[in-house]
């Protein structure tokens, strides 16, 4: 049995059914907490150049934050791949061995501003 669904599963459209606010009373004290991260982040390496570029995080629902850290040399990121290989067209720039803290869900390509960069990503869910 398949107890971890997909992320297609998880963020799925729903059709507007003329939803409308619900008033709310708060009768007593309240308290939000945020829901705790997984004990173990996960952690990769990928290696970028400057001709294509590589989908470094994919669209994850469960994912807290990832921080990337580029080690040889800077990065062009975006949310897609036509964008990171774009260059300032289309992509944010990224320092080299600067920590970048991604804090959403979406998927995220890299090229490197030029010749080639490891790029070590640290990727944190939330517990489930």
């Amino acid at each position: 049995m398949n107890i971890t669904p997909d992320p297609e599963e998880i963020v799925q459209a729903e059709d507007d059914y003329g939803a409308r606010p619900i008033q709310v009373e708060v009768c007593g004290p309240t308290e939000v907490r945020e829901l705790p991260a997984s004990g173990y982040p996960g952690y990769k390496t990928d290696v970028v150049g400057t001709a294509v570029a590589v989908r470094i995080l994919a669209m994850e629902p469960r994912r807290k934050y990832a921080t990337l850290l580029a080690s040889d040399g800077d990065l062009w990121i975006s949310s897609t791949q036509a964008g990171a290989q774009a260059g300032a067209g289309g992509a944010m720039r990224i320092p080299a061995v600067v920590p970048y803290v991604i804090g959403h869900v979406h998927e995220v390509w890299a090229c490197a501003v030029s010749g080639t960069t490891s790029v070590g990503v640290e990727s944190v869910n939330w517990s489930e």
